[in-house]
């Protein structure tokens, strides 16, 4: 199995490069580069030289040209080779977008050498597969391909799966997914043992399954086919299997279901899959989530629970991280007893977290509004409560972590920045300002801009940027409520502004960060 490793961080590179040296003798490390540039330079010349390699393992984000505009440049120059992509970023846009392009799998940095070892032993077996089944491995590959979108209207493609597995290509197929998140390195091979158990057993029902480890996801999805009765397997999995791996797993697991009509329609199936995840939120756990009962969840307007915002802001006052915690823990309950959507859900949780964020910083945790956003983005993406618990505390300590800078500055200036930080989304002005602290606009403007190094202007413009960030990658809001939010009466004002400030336009920040 030939191998070249493409990274541009050289302590990654030769942990990566000592890991496969130490696998078994049938590998060969063909080369390395330092960027995607290099490393097709490299792949068409070893292809030249007959040293076509069969696996390509690649980062992300390297100089000149990325490991996923190297990707789209192989295949258009029809290089087929197996890719495995590394990235120190474990964020889904990242593995969807490897799986899109072909990828075989998506490993996190730093890289464990089991993992390692787990993709190559899978690759070894595909390749010795691929020769047998002209380059039609296993339902492993097939499914990741399909769940990309790869393998749609492929008739040569959809004739060999059927020879080689007898499933047709509009048969229903069955996808259980088994999310565990923080949970997955714990609890992975107990999972695994189970739903291997249930292959084998398999006989004793009516249809056939197939476990797929999905390691950049930190999850499990089983492919059902041949199914003699949809609605039973379904029961099956429900009553039995999956309160096993719920009793097994203690803390966090979503697992949800989804049916696809063939391999061409997976992606549609795994996009489903995706969204009922985010039911979790609402339903207990243990619950088989599918699109038939969502549908069926009697859903109550959602009402925003002022009680506990006031109790929220009691327990930052009070500087209680417990009873913080608490309250957040309550507020997942209200909606569980009220059922609302999940999005009705994270945006109420924001709400709250924003209204806290803003609290602290009039009281100088300059902190909180420069990584309060990080809390956000965990609520935006949440699929369970413990997503949002386990950031709590460090949220805790970003809203009450004071700006020691502000120390250095008179009273009159610390007086002016409580002001910006309560009313900057108000338009107050300098000359408003300067009135309530009893001086003339001219000697506090001189005064703010010696002590800061930013004019009144400057440093409004700048709160309502840092605001806007924090909305744009955490909520999904459109720009006329972000920039109502933040103070400005035209969204198309506020755009222009933010594409001064950062050099982008606001939804083009929202997709390279949200």
């Amino acid at each position: 199995m030939r191998i070249i490793v493409i990274e541009d961080n050289e302590l990654y590179k030769n942990e990566l490069l000592q890991c496969l040296e130490q696998e078994e003798s049938d590998i060969e490390i063909v080369g390395s580069a330092s960027n995607g540039a290099e490393g097709l330079a490299l792949t068409e010349k070893l292809i030249r030289d007959n040293l076509t390699p069969d696996v390509i393992f690649t980062d992300v984000r390297m100089p000149e040209m990325d490991g996923f505009e190297m990707i789209e440049a192989l295949q258009r120059r029809g290089i087929s080779c197996k890719i495995v992509v590394t990235s120190s970023c474990p964020e889904f846009l990242y593995a969807k977008r490897a799986m899109e392009l072909g990828a075989v799998d998506f490993l996190v940095k730093p890289l464990k050498v089991y993992e390692v070892r787990n993709v190559l032993g899978r690759l070894r077996r595909e390749l010795e597969s691929e020769k047998k089944w002209k380059h039609i491995l296993n339902l492993e590959y097939i499914f990741l391909n399909a769940m990309a979108g790869k393998i749609k209207d492929d008739q040569q493609i959809g004739d060999l799966i059927k020879e080689g597995y007898g499933i047709a290509p509009e048969e229903r197929i069955g996808v259980l997914g088994i999310g565990m998140s923080s949970n997955y390195e714990k609890y992975k091979e107990q999972v695994l043992q189970m739903l291997k158990a249930l292959e084998i057993f398999n006989q004793q029902q009516d249809f056939c399954a197939y476990t797929i480890e999905m390691y950049g996801r930190q999850s499990f999805v089983v492919l059902f086919y041949h199914m003699g009765n949809e609605h039973e397997t379904y029961q099956y999995l429900e009553q039995t299997i999956v309160p096993m791996i719920c009793n097994t797993v203690r803390g966090r697991v979503i697992c949800t279901w989804a049916v696809s009509n063939g391999f061409g329609n997976m992606y549609e199936a795994v996009r489903e899959l995706d969204h009922a995840a985010e039911w979790n939120l609402i339903l207990k756990k243990g619950t088989l989530i599918c699109k038939e009962k969502i549908q069926k969840i009697a859903l109550y307007p959602y009402k925003y629970p002022v009680n506990l915002e006031k109790e929220a802001k009691e327990a930052l006052l009070n500087k209680d991280a417990k009873r913080l915690k608490k309250i957040f823990s309550r507020y997942w309950d209200y909606c569980r007893e009220l059922p609302c959507t999940p999005q009705e859900a994270k945006e109420g949780c924001i709400r709250i977290a924003l209204v806290l964020i803003q609290m602290a910083a009039e009281t100088g945790a300059v902190q909180a509004q420069r990584k309060g956003q990080t809390f956000l983005q965990r609520i935006s993406r949440a699929n369970g409560w413990t997503d949002v618990e386990e950031k709590v505390d460090t949220f805790f300590e970003y809203l009450t972590s004071k700006d020691e800078t502000e120390n250095d500055m008179s009273l009159l200036i610390q007086k002016a920045l409580e002001n910006i930080r309560e009313y900057y989304d108000q338009g107050i002005t300098l000359e408003e300002i300067a009135e309530k602290l009893h001086v003339t606009e001219e000697y506090l403007s001189t005064q703010f801009r010696k002590e800061t190094g930013r004019t009144f202007t400057e440093t409004i413009r700048g709160y309502r940027i840092e605001r806007v960030k924090e909305l744009l990658t955490a909520t999904n809001w459109k720009l006329t409520k972000i920039a109502e939010l933040v103070g400005y009466t035209d969204p198309k004002y506020m755009s222009r502004v933010f594409k001064e400030e950062t050099g982008m336009l606001p939804l083009e920040y929202r997709k390279k960060n949200g």
